[in-house]
């Protein structure tokens, strides 16, 4: 069976790309990264979108090193060039998850790292473009000294497509989409006015669907 490395944040699009690596059929190994600062309620989603996937027990690495901009702004930031960075935006993030992911990969025979990368995603964050993935794979074939026997890919199967096609692929799927978590904040309800709370809203109101979750404002 094909193996594949599914990158899981708790969040629609994540959970879209793991129900989509299930239906190919695959053998689904979730995989998370714990930073710092990241809100509880993620870690939560993830698990219940694992257990009701039932998909192999979630992996997850802890790196505390790692900040967003908007935790770093307090103490001053030495590059005055992130000043403009759109909030949660993490330096080189994806070249970090995706590289870690691609250690595991290598380690256990897997195929295919699958990222839940939308197609408005790139507008904001360089390092989430169709681009920087074809770079990547380019990446693996050097870097990976077994890649001519048993080569490592990045997928993005939402690439291109608008939330609100990410909602109906979901819906298609089956995907429990009250599991999952888009806020940015840590809360007992989601906010409701950050950027990706609002970019939920406004596709499942586009759509004409329910969200299922409630919202704090």
């Amino acid at each position: 069976m094909v193996r594949a490395i599914v990158l899981l944040s708790g969040g629609i699009d994540s959970a879209v790309t793991l129900w989509w690596a299930k239906a190919q059929g695959w053998d689904a190994q979730p995989l998370t990264f714990d930073y710092f600062g990241r809100p509880k309620r993620e870690h939560t989603a993830i698990e219940a979108l694992v257990k009701r996937a039932g998909v192999r027990a979630i992996r997850t690495v802890s790196l505390p090193f790692l900040k967003e901009v908007d935790d770093l702004r307090s103490g001053g930031l030495a590059n005055p060039a992130l000043e403009a960075s759109p909030e949660g935006y993490i330096p080189a993030r994806n070249l970090i998850f995706y590289s870690l992911a691609a250690y595991f990969a290598e380690l256990d025979g897997t195929k295919y790292l699958v990222g839940g990368h939308n197609g408005i995603d790139p507008e904001s964050f360089p390092d989430a473009s169709p681009k920087f993935f074809d770079h990547l794979n380019q990446v693996f074939r050097l870097s990976l000294w077994s890649f001519e026997k048993s080569p490592v890919q990045v997928l993005v199967p939402l690439s291109g497509k608008s939330k609100e096609d990410v909602l109906r692929m979901g819906r298609d799927l089956g995907v429990p989409f009250e599991l999952t978590w888009s806020c940015y904040w840590d809360r007992d309800v989601p906010c409701g006015t950050c950027v990706s709370c609002r970019e939920r809203r406004q596709a499942f109101a586009t759509l004409g669907l329910r969200d299922p979750v409630r919202y704090e404002g």
